[in-house]
């Protein structure tokens, strides 16, 4: 189970705050069919909106060039462009809510075949070779599951064209690509109904469990509708009632303190099935405790030799034994870096040889894909796993947490360079990028930022071109010759001092943090 969270403040004393639980699913052989058929469906959604806003981008694309090369200028094009989105349908980019008349149509097209076929039409003459399937499918899936894949494929158009217009963070992205079958990686959410949740919630009619729920009920002399009476077991509307790994006891807590389930989304990730609940409820606004005010502020370098340098000295003493934090040394606050995805190189390694050797589309292929996937996410829930244990330990013990704006994707930017000018050291920068990216500082900040507003505790973000790591944290004076990252000792020209360069920039981010935090 994990849980993430959004606050926004409602009063001085309570904040709202969305609360996500997360549960590894055990369906039965008939549930699996039905995970794997809805899964399916919202994939196939999906490609059909951003299939359809291919060819409308296309058809924009070629009207532009031939505008432009007849002389027409960029302003009097979107004009032009704009007019033709109203009058004509190739040229109109569509959302989820207006594709839904495609999808209508779409579905009464697959009825109106399945009914022909029903009443004894040849497939081949009905349904054509060229079609997704070997019979029309569209109107046997529940309409919220197509919806969510076209909520999906509507986000990442709506994500790609705020990257190109300067709206969102971070570098350009490309155009949605359709989503391939062997990624097994699909997902679709569904908003709440009333028959939907944990312990408690009432069984449907038809359920495989509600006949031998309602005769025992009958036994006891008991009337009304039988219930989920344990904590094994979730309820996930038209998918019926599913056993779980773990139980649901934190959740029902929640939802009993007020809670209100919002969605559910079931996602799979190689060869497992999860559902999360998104739960809406109102808590009293944290504050720091006497604990965090004592410790003060903590500054966090973190990076790839160490996983993260802390400034204070005495963190290993803070953090408890059984913490899941492990420290280089019992005096040096620098976190052990575990290097998830060096543990299993050689296995992944040695499946990715093995794929190579087979035949494409053999079933022994498809066996160890599967394999693959499989050891891909268990290396990220081991680093999620990892990534938690640090993050709460930080905000549950300091009040206030400094870290530096890293900018990953330009940390991990290939030196391979071009055909003309070829980059140099490129199998260690590749080395270094995959040594960053298994770190996942992006998954640690926005881990340490949710949780801070759940214990009270604030994180200031340090600029990512303030030079922690070249700046003496003795006596503030920087080097005549920058630092290297070979330079894994800091020593000072001026006061002569000498640390570790990682304890060095923590030490600076920790002030930096401190002096940003007091202006604020």
């Amino acid at each position: 189970m994990s849980i993430t969270t959004k606050t926004s403040d409602t009063s001085p004393d309570t904040v709202e705050r969305h609360v996500a639980f997360k549960f590894c699913l055990n369906p039965t052989k008939a549930q699996l069919r039905a995970l794997a058929r809805d899964g399916g469906a919202s994939r196939a959604t999906y490609n059909m909106l951003v299939g359809y806003n291919a060819d409308v981008m296309r058809n924009c694309n070629e009207y532009w060039g031939k505008r432009r090369e007849e002389g027409a200028s960029d302003d009097e094009i979107k004009a032009e462009l704009k007019t033709l989105a109203k009058e004509d349908p190739r040229y109109k980019i569509l959302g989820y809510m207006a594709y839904g008349k495609v999808l209508t149509a779409e579905g009464a097209r697959h009825r109106a075949c399945a009914k022909v076929i029903e009443e004894g039409a040849p497939v081949e003459e009905v349904w054509g070779a060229d079609e997704r399937s070997k019979e029309p499918w569209l109107h046997t899936i529940n309409r919220r599951v197509l919806v969510s894949g076209t909520q999906s494929a509507d986000k990442a158009l709506k994500n790609f064209f705020d990257s190109r217009t300067g709206k969102r963070a971070g570098g350009k992205m490309g155009a949605p690509k359709f989503k391939s079958r062997a990624e097994n990686s699909d997902s679709f959410t569904i908003p709440a109904p009333d028959t939907m949740g944990g312990y408690g919630t009432a069984y449907l009619r038809g359920e495989p469990a509600y006949k031998h729920a309602k005769e025992t009920m009958k036994r006891r002399g008991e009337k009304g509708n039988p219930v989920i009476s344990d904590y094994r077991h979730v309820r996930l509307a038209h998918l019926g009632t599913m056993r779980i790994h773990g139980n649901t006891r934190r959740m029902m807590r929640t939802i009993r303190n007020g809670g209100v389930i919002k969605s559910f989304t079931v996602s799979q990730v190689a060869d497992r099935w999860y559902v999360s609940f998104l739960i809406e409820t109102t808590v009293p606004a944290p504050k720091p405790t006497r604990k965090q005010k004592n410790a003060g502020a903590v500054g966090v370098d973190l990076g790839v030799k160490y996983m993260a340098a802390l400034s204070d000295t005495n963190a290993p003493k803070r953090f408890s034994p059984d913490s899941g934090v492990n420290f280089t040394h019992e005096t040096s606050p620098t976190v052990e870096n575990p290097r998830w995805l060096k543990r299993t190189e050689k296995r992944i390694t040695k499946l990715q040889q093995k794929i190579a050797r087979q035949v494409k589309g053999s079933n022994r292929r498809k066996v160890t894909v599967r394999k693959l996937a499989k050891t891909h996410h268990l290396v990220a829930l081991r680093r999620e796993t990892g990534l938690h244990q640090l993050t709460k330990n930080l905000t549950t013990r300091y009040a206030l947490i400094g870290i530096e704006d890293l900018n990953v994707t330009g940390m991990t930017a290939s030196a391979s360079g071009t055909i003309e000018n070829p980059g140099k050291n490129v199998a260690q920068k590749a080395g270094l990028n995959r040594a960053v990216l298994d770190v996942s500082f992006g998954a640690f900040r926005t881990q340490l930022e949710y949780k801070a507003s759940w214990y009270g505790s604030a994180v200031q973000v340090i600029d990512r071109y303030y030079p922690s790591s070249q700046t003496c944290s003795n006596c503030g004076k920087r080097p005549d010759a920058k630092l290297t990252l070979s330079d894994r000792v800091y020593k000072c020209e001026h006061c002569h001092t000498e640390i570790d360069r990682d304890l060095n920039a923590a030490i600076n981010i920790r002030r930096e943090a401190e002096r940003l935090h007091a202006e604020a």
